[in-house]
């Protein structure tokens, strides 16, 4: 697949940022498609307490695809769950897992650290592409993982 794997901190993070200004997420929703997991769409459902804060999780998963549970991961997720280094942290195993074998980088800050232990995963730390003055300095941070 072309694009980038979008955590939940990127998507708490627009959910933050006022309206005037540019979160990073809805900058590289500009650059490339984005893509998500059903576990970070669930994660922001389930912290939304009123049918408003529900529409308002709506906003970033409506621009973002989101990737399902398949068979198809199953092997590359336990080959991460296995590994050293996640402790046998599940949720991180099956992002990764689906990151990898859709072949897209994932974007995060929060998890970065852990990510970046994974065999075989491309991860961008938020704050770097956070820096970027502009699209093309965005888009030419982003060409190596893309």
């Amino acid at each position: 697949m072309n694009g980038l794997l979008i955590e939940t901190d990127l998507l708490i993070d627009f959910l933050l940022t006022p309206h005037d200004e540019a979160s990073l997420f809805r900058r590289l929703l500009e650059l490339t498609p984005c893509y998500s997991t059903f576990l970070n769409a669930a994660e922001l459902y389930g912290a939304a307490r009123s049918d408003e804060e529900r529409r308002m999780v709506d906003r970033p998963l409506f621009g973002l695809k989101i990737l399902g549970a398949s068979s198809r991961y199953a092997k590359t997720i336990g080959s991460v769950l296995s590994s050293e280094g996640i402790g046998g942290d599940h949720r991180i195993a099956i992002i990764a897992g689906m990151a990898i074998e859709s072949s897209l980088p994932v974007i995060t800050e929060r998890h970065f650290e852990i990510y970046a232990g994974i065999p075989g995963l491309d991860v961008i730390r938020a704050s770097v592409l956070r820096q970027s003055a502009d699209r093309e300095a965005l888009k030419s941070l982003l060409a190596p993982h893309l």
